[in-house]
């Protein structure tokens, strides 16, 4: 079953947009961003109707056959391959992988438009091209650069740049190069025109014609400063051309190459990737949208969290909240995100960027309300709960305040610490691994020390929200847990005792309301697994494996929150099913669905949905 986060999806590019392909002729379009993504949408779909990754990172190498059947993609690593484009599936792939492959990424593809070759141009300056049927490797040309490769409508030649950005056409029979006139403006692509009489050549300084049947140059236009241009569309009559700039398309008549306006393209941070359809022209940007003067998307998800009813979604420097069903408050804080927290009463939004003083919002006018200084940049952790706000800092030791006070404490000793969600009690780890519990308003004992369990040192703790409870985990992967009910009332200390020992090595821990269940979160690789486990009957109730490597848990609910592609937040219960996406879309617009279809959404949002 496809993942609920596909759905209501924009756009399917959380990275740059580093490569497009178009055909007029069956109006197929394809993308691909520098995470490898390729999006397949074909003639009345509004949306991609195939997505895959075939492998790594693309850098401009994709192409599609004449009629939009076949799909070619070289990837940064070097692998190049031929794909279907209903199902994704591989008609042809060369694999290389590691150091092997990267001497040799891909800049540029060609499919023959019989199907039965495919051509690349690669940064090792070989042009190679291969007969799909037999996979099997024809030539292999040194000497070759530039950006794009291009087989011509019959399949007999193919359309090169040697090393010095001189158009170079080969016939592939008697593997001669044609006569062509010298380019006084070096190109890094060349491209035929659709009626296949007319070479397109661009490059930093300007764009070129030559006539195909004797090679003649025919026109030009040199681009004066600005930044040069970075591609080259072609309108789907082929009528005129546009180079692509890093601010704007500027549009030339055909073939006469004569200036036809300058558009601004809006894309931020643009390859060159774009496309002329038959909505006009579009040009890839690094928020993974294309843009053609709409406004630019919310950004990919980078870290999440969330209490209750509320979620706050980082997208890189913006916090996004949210409130039920409904998209609220933008906070822009200044500078990447690596974690945020919200109070059990959805009053504070507590920011811990990559770089710079961890920081609180206030929830209702979106203002910083305290800076917690430069001490507290990199912190290990930080927590808010009622009025306290806690970290615990890079260099070691804990500092925190209590803001309705306008006190602040610093202990150096500190090797962990936990802050109730209320703010009440602030659980400490000592130097030895003993566990100790202080009232974060006086910085004195608030209960009896826990007694220790055994001789392994604590690493992790966490308080059961809205309950007496403490949970532990120890340097043996063992989770324990603490009633200090006993020691608040009579000053007897807790007992530990065992609930589940882990094979492998916790980061995160969390307590659920109620008591009767708790959470962690193991690291692996790239991604994370996220463990339930029933508290009393002392075993894993649910397993979340492939979690984005920063999930959360929302200690109120017990629900798995994850940042996901698109500008979404992802909500799992225990057991791993998809609940509810909470989406934010291009132009400030928002969207939020379940499994049976739209909660909630911005008034225009079907617009950007295309709805």
């Amino acid at each position: 079953m496809a993942s609920l986060v596909d759905r209501f999806c924009p756009n399917v590019h959380d990275a740059p947009i580093t490569a497009a392909a178009y055909d007029p002729w069956s109006g197929v379009l394809a993308s691909a961003d520098s995470a490898g993504v390729v999006a397949v949408t074909r003639q009345g779909e509004s949306a991609p109707g195939l997505v895959f990754q075939p492998g790594a990172g693309i850098s401009g190498a994709l192409a599609l056959i004449r009629g939009g059947t076949l799909l070619a993609i070289g990837d940064d690593d070097g692998t190049i391959g031929v794909y279907r484009t209903d199902n994704g599936e591989p008609e042809f792939q060369e694999v290389r992988e590691g150091a092997r492959g990267r001497v040799r990424a891909m800049r540029g593809v060609s499919i023959s438009p019989e199907g039965g070759r495919v051509a690349s141009i690669a940064i090792d300056g070989l042009l190679r091209i291969w007969d799909i049927a037999n996979a099997r490797r024809e030539v292999a040309w040194q000497g070759f650069g530039g950006l794009t490769v291009e087989f011509d409508a019959h399949g007999q030649r193919v359309l090169c740049l040697d090393s010095q950005g001189q158009p170079r056409l080969v016939d592939l029979i008697s593997n001669q190069g044609l006569p062509m006139d010298r380019l006084q403006m070096p190109a890094d692509r060349a491209t035929f025109s659709l009626d296949g009489t007319l070479v397109v050549a661009a490059g930093a300084s300007g764009v070129s014609l030559l006539r195909v049947v004797d090679g003649r140059l025919v026109a030009s236009f040199a681009t004066r400063g600005g930044s040069g241009i970075l591609g080259v569309v072609q309108r789907p009559d082929g009528q005129q051309v546009g180079a692509v700039s890093t601010r704007s398309v500027h549009v030339f008549s055909m073939p006469g190459l004569e200036p036809v306006e300058s558009l601004r393209h809006g894309a931020p941070e643009p390859t060159g990737a774009a496309w002329w359809g038959q909505s006009g022209i579009r040009v890839g940007g690094s928020d993974g949208l294309a843009h053609g003067g709409e406004s630019a998307a919310a950004g990919p998800v980078t870290a999440v969290g969330g209490f209750g009813d509320v979620r706050i979604a980082a997208h890189t420097n913006r916090v996004q909240l949210w409130k039920g069903n409904r998209q609220g408050r933008s906070i822009e804080v200044g500078s990447p995100i690596r974690e945020v927290h919200v109070d059990r009463d959805g009053r504070y939004v507590l920011v811990n960027p990559e770089s710079g003083s961890v920081k609180l919002y206030d929830v209702a006018t979106g203002q910083s309300v305290f800076d917690a200084g430069p001490e507290t940049k990199g912190c290990q952790a930080a927590a808010v709960g009622g009025t306290v706000m806690a970290t615990l800092l890079a260099a070691g030791g804990l500092r925190w305040w209590d803001l309705g006070r306008n006190r602040a404490w610093e202990l150096a000793w500190p090797t962990a610490m936990a802050l109730s969600h209320g703010g009440t009690w602030l659980g400490l780890v000592t130097p030895r691994g003993a566990v100790k519990i202080i009232e974060p308003a006086t910085g004195r004992d608030a209960v009896v020390d826990p007694r220790p369990a055994a001789d392994a040192r604590i690493r992790l703790l966490t308080f059961v929200n809205r309950r007496p409870d403490l949970l532990v985990l120890d340097t043996e992967n063992i989770l324990m847990h603490y009633d200090l009910a006993r020691s608040a009332r009579d000053g007897q200390p807790a007992e530990p005792r065992d609930v589940l020992q882990f094979g492998a090595v916790p980061d995160r821990i969390w307590g659920i309301s109620g008591g009767q269940f708790a959470a962690v979160r193991i690291p692996d690789g790239a991604h994370s697994t996220l463990m339930f486990v029933d508290i009393h009957k002392q075993v894993v109730v649910g397993e979340i494996t492939g979690a984005h490597r920063y999930a959360e848990v929302d200690a109120e609910l017990g629900l798995a929150l994850e940042p996901a592609r698109s500008g979404a937040l992802l909500e799992r219960d225990m057991s791993g099913v998809e609940r509810r996406v909470l989406r934010s879309l291009p132009g400030g617009e928002w969207v939020v669905f379940g499994n049976r279809g739209i909660l909630d959404a911005s008034e225009s949002a079907g617009g950007v949905l295309g709805g």
